[in-house]
Formats: C-alpha cells, structure tokens, sequence
C-alpha cells in the first residue's frame, strides 16, 4: 500500500492510494476522517457486485488512507479504537500498574472470564442462562486514557507503536505481575536494582500516560439469528482508545494480565492487516486480537488465520 497526500484545503484532505493490487484509489476525507469522496477503477462500483476479496480490498484503501492522513499530517483521521498507536498507548499505560492497580480496572473482567471454568471464581454478572449455554462468548472493556491524542503524540518522541520494539515487547509479555512493574520502569528510564544491568536494558522513551476510566463489560454471544451483545454500564460519552476483548478462559490472575497484554499486540497486528500493511515485526503475533479480525480471518480465505495460536505463518510467532 502507498500514500500521497494530493492537497489539504478548508474543507479536508485528498489522498491517493495504490492498493497491494496496483489499483489506484482517489479519496478525499474530512477532517474528522470522515471520507466524503472514494473513486477507483479496479473493481466494481456497487458493494454488492464485489467479491469479498474485492469488497475487502476497498476497504483496505479507505482505512490505509484515514491512517495515511494521521501519520504524515497529525489529523485524527481514524477511529479511536483502530488506530494502533492509541492501542499502544494504553498498553503503556497498563505495563505501569501494580497488581492493585490492574485489579481495580480488570478484575470484574477476569473474573467473569474466569468463571466459566474455574469453580473458585464466581461470575460479576447477572446474564440468562441461555446465554452460558450459547458456543461462543466475547467479553469487551473499554479503556479511556486521560490524555488526549495530542497529548500522547507531546510525551513521546515516535509513534506509540514504535515506542516498543521487538525485543523489549518479548521481555514485557515474559514478565508478569509486579515483575512486569519493574521490568518496565527499568525500560522507561526508572532505573534498575542493578545499575550495571540497566545499561544492556533496551531502552523506551519515558511516558506519563495513565488510565482515567473502564467501562463495565459488554457480552457478545451468538445465537441462530446472529451475534447478539448486551451492554454494560459505561461512564465515558466518547470513543474508548482501546477495547480489550477476550474469550472465556481459565486463566489464573497472573496468567490474565500477560493475556490483556497479549490481545492488544493482536489487536495492533489487525489494525495494520486491516489497511492491507504488513505490521512491524515485534506485533506479528498470533492468537485473537479484535473479534471482527478473527471473524475474517476464519471466514476469508484470502487471509492466513492469524487468531490461531498453531497457524504457519512466515515470521509469525505464538506466545503459547
């Protein structure tokens, strides 16, 4: 995928993309990345009249060009939770927390999670019993950082994905609990016990980010008619800048916290499979990011099944 930036005026941005294909695509967008303009020749006008492969292809141009405009311009072009440095910036966030501190915000998840298999752990919430009865269940949080993008985008001097490169982010999901805490202020510039050793550590940009809010647990489960969801409570009247969503698991509470940090790196990794960009080596990963990528991954056979932790992917790895 390629970008051009083809002029700005009042009234928004115009883009040109060639797709993985060559296709060219002309796109004009607003300011809030609204696209307003979308005209290509490579495939068919009508929606309904695409392949899935082409359909996908589409959209893969409008979410590369909304991530185009944000990367070289600054605009806040694409929706919260699709864009993968604010995904990164709130796993910053939470590599910062004690335990005390991740339970505050996540324990009501894990232990939801946890309770379909595990006999210690009671369920937090009040669902039909049809609904535990149902194949397949997905657990959704918001998370809301109190920064904003522009703020995030002052504290560190690269992109919030960049901020990790491969061989610190294998170091954080190797640690766990308050291990984690202090892994990651050694890697922030907090220092280490063993000032020799802080050295040799890889290095990340010092950042102050912080979570000002969580929602309450959203529940979505399939039925005959299709997935259904019901909503949980949530404080916050705007987008989240990440939603970890995860699958009923018998994790313990240690175990969960390596597996939130796990399922933002897939969501990153979607976030770029998505714009049809291969996503920078330290975020292939497999295993299951966000539902909807995983639903085409298993759907689409255009797309290797990234969410399978035993899929044979060239230069993916599994953390399992």
């Amino acid at each position: 995928m390629k970008g051009e930036i083809e002029g700005i005026t009042d009234d928004g941005i115009g883009v040109r993309v060639i797709d993985k294909n060559g296709f060219e695509h002309k796109i004009e967008m607003l300011f809030d990345g609204e696209i307003v303009y979308h005209h290509q020749k490579g495939y068919p006008d009508n929606p309904k009249e695409r392949t899935n492969e082409e359909d996908e292809s589409v959209a893969q141009a409008r979410r590369f060009a909304r991530y185009h405009v944000y990367r070289e311009k600054g605009y806040d072009t694409v929706p919260n939770p699709d864009n993968p440095d604010r995904i990164a910036a709130v796993l910053l966030a939470l590599i910062g927390l004690d335990d005390q501190q991740f339970d505050q915000y996540f324990g009501m998840l894990y232990e939801q999670m946890a309770s379909h298999e595990r006999a210690d752990v009671a369920p937090v919430l009040d669902l039909p019993q049809e609904v535990y009865s149902e194949e397949f269940i997905v657990y959704k949080q918001n998370v809301y950082l109190e920064e904003s993008l522009d703020a995030m985008q002052d504290q560190l001097t690269q992109p919030a994905t960049e901020v990790f490169g491969e061989e610190n982010l294998q170091e954080f999901l190797q640690e766990t609990g308050d291990g984690l805490v202090a892994k990651a202020r050694s890697l922030v510039g907090g220092g280490t016990d063993e000032d020799e050793d802080a050295s040799e550590e890889p290095s990340i940009p010092e950042a102050d980010l912080s979570i000002a809010d969580v929602s309450g647990l959203d529940t979505m489960y399939s039925t005959p008619e299709g997935y259904k969801t019901i909503e949980g409570e949530d404080p916050v009247s705007r987008e989240p800048d990440a939603r970890i969503e995860t699958l009923p698991m018998g994790y313990t509470r240690e175990q969960f916290r390596y597996h939130v940090g796990h399922n933002l790196i897939c969501q990153i990794r979607d976030c770029f499979i998505s714009m049809g960009v291969e996503p920078p080596a330290q975020y292939r990963l497999l295993g299951h990011g966000k539902f909807k990528y995983s639903a085409k991954y298993r759907d689409f056979d255009f797309y290797p099944d990234y969410w399978d932790y035993e899929a044979n992917i060239p230069g993916y790895s599994s953390p399992v």
